[in-house]
């Protein structure tokens, strides 16, 4: 076939006006080439003038942008109140921000946002020792990294939420499904009202508090109210009444109402609430003998770093990013090179909990209620055979048995776990970090002197001056007077009366 005779055909089929018949058309060479000529200079034309409008497009809407958006992937900055490099927007988006000891180099810059997987390193200027092997024991995490660790953990979670009240299973279950790494969205069952955007704790403004009465005359308590009812957070006080009504409303027939009531101390109780109030209501907690230094919605203003996210979740992790955390915790434990720590604390990088915040629903405090009944079932099964072993002892009367009896009826549950294990911070420390190993591939090497708020996915982890402030030469916390100080904790330590 010709190529008119191809041509022709296909024109007609587009074209809306008559043309001849082509067996009547006699187009001669010259005139067919000065066309095709014609055709390639319009195309070339045509295409020049997109590709100029493309380009200037492109250079306007660079002016425009703040210096810190141009050098995202060099930087992993963001502007106007979402993820920055390193430090509030200032009037020049240009000018960098300094260090005490007076500037960062490049390199150090370029870790701000770096993954461990990414190959982030602790900077050698902070003064941090290696811990050895004894640091890394002291963690009970019960969760590998990798794939099969991610779904391990939220499948523990899945089947410990559905042995839980009906009325909590859907608030519960929607959660651990939002909270799925993009990769392993296949790891437990959809569910219909999961959230584009995981809720921020701002949002719930409870400030929970408890002792075993209400004090109207405490100070501590009047200074949060103070500071924070003009943003409309309001106290929610329970004495130890309300509070066993409170669980046994909540958690009626549960291994949670179980745990609480198997509980024999105070001290025991009292951490159990301040894991279970903000996860039915979202909230924070603080401890009846602390103070504010400033409001709850100041917390996460300051010098926050944002880290990068693209290896757990992909190039679009900011679009998914909520503008406010739905956890924010501190570190209250941060060893740099202290000898013998072990013999003082529990974890040698601890998560504090005489306060602490959620949005309600949240994996870390569903894993910390899950933890607290476990450790609680360690417990008895300690003492049914500490008593199987006095009955046979009475029954055989061995030589010496007298005496071994005597032994073992003095021997109380701190000897099986103590408070820091069972409901404490140790406890509290691992609830926080398996979530953050499962979900972001993030180890408590990360978290090491912090000086600056680091938002890890929706959990923000505040620096030890945030609500340490002072304390620990080692620690390196600044005193109550840093702008990074947010709580001040006075260490009633009535705890320590209840049998400890």
């Amino acid at each position: 076939m010709s190529f008119l005779k191809w041509f022709n055909p296909r024109s007609n089929k587009y074209s809306s006006l008559p043309i001849s018949n082509p067996s009547c058309v006699h187009l001669s060479p010259e005139l067919f080439q000065n066309s095709l000529a014609k055709r390639k200079k319009l195309l070339q034309i045509g295409l020049g003038t997109v590709f100029s409008i493309l380009l200037l497009g492109a250079i306007i809407r660079q002016s425009a942008l703040p210096r810190s958006l141009t050098t995202a992937q060099k930087d992993y900055g963001w502007q106007d109140g979402v993820p920055g490099m390193a430090g509030d927007v200032s009037a020049n988006p240009n000018q960098e921000t300094p260090t005490e000891a007076g500037g960062e180099t490049e390199l150090e810059r370029e870790k701000l946002g770096w993954t461990e997987a990414m190959g982030w390193k602790s900077g050698s200027d902070k003064g941090l020792a290696d811990l050895g092997e004894i640091a890394e024991q002291r963690y009970i995490l019960n969760v590998d990294a990798g794939e099969n660790g991610t779904r391990e953990y939220f499948r523990r979670l899945y089947d410990f939420a559905v042995t839980l009240p009906m009325r909590l299973h859907s608030p519960f279950l929607s959660s651990l499904h939002d909270h799925l790494p993009p990769a392993y969205i296949d790891a437990l069952p959809n569910y219909p009202n999961s959230q584009p955007y995981l809720p921020s704790m701002v949002s719930y403004k409870y400030i929970h508090m408890t002792d075993k009465t209400f004090n109207p005359q405490n100070k501590f308590i009047q200074s949060w109210e103070e500071t924070n009812s003009k943003d409309g957070w309001q106290i929610n006080f329970l004495d130890d009444q309300q509070a066993q009504g409170w669980v046994e409303n909540n958690f009626k027939r549960s291994d949670v109402e179980w745990a609480w009531n198997f509980m024999h101390r105070g001290v025991l109780k009292a951490d159990f609430l301040r894991y279970l109030l903000p996860l039915v209501h979202g909230g924070v907690y603080s401890d009846v003998d602390t103070r504010p230094i400033r409001p709850i919605e100041q917390w996460d203003q300051l010098n926050t770093e944002y880290l990068d996210l693209t290896a757990t979740d992909g190039p679009s992790w900011k679009t998914a990013l909520s503008t406010h955390p739905a956890v924010v915790v501190a570190v209250d434990v941060d060893v740099h090179a202290k000898q013998g720590w072990e013999r003082y604390w529990p974890r040698p990088l601890g998560i504090c909990q005489w306060t602490l915040s959620s949005a309600p629903n949240h994996p870390i405090f569903l894993d910390a209620v899950r933890r607290v009944v476990n450790a609680s079932h360690v417990v008895q099964a300690w003492e049914e055979q500490r008593d199987e072993k006095i009955t046979r002892l009475e029954r055989e009367q061995p030589w010496g048995w007298s005496r071994e009896v005597n032994r073992l009826q003095k021997l109380e549950r701190n000897e099986a776990m103590n408070v820091m294990e069972w409901t404490g911070p140790g406890l509290f420390t691992d609830s926080v970090l398996a979530f953050l190993l499962s979900r972001y591939n993030v180890t408590w090497h990360r978290l090491r002197g912090l000086e600056h708020p680091l938002r890890i996915g929706d959990v923000l982890i505040l620096p030890i001056t945030a609500f340490s402030p002072g304390g620990e030469k080692d620690f390196r916390a600044k005193g109550p007077d840093s702008p990074q100080a947010n709580v001040l904790h006075n260490f009633r330590g009535s705890w320590k009366s209840d049998g400890a």
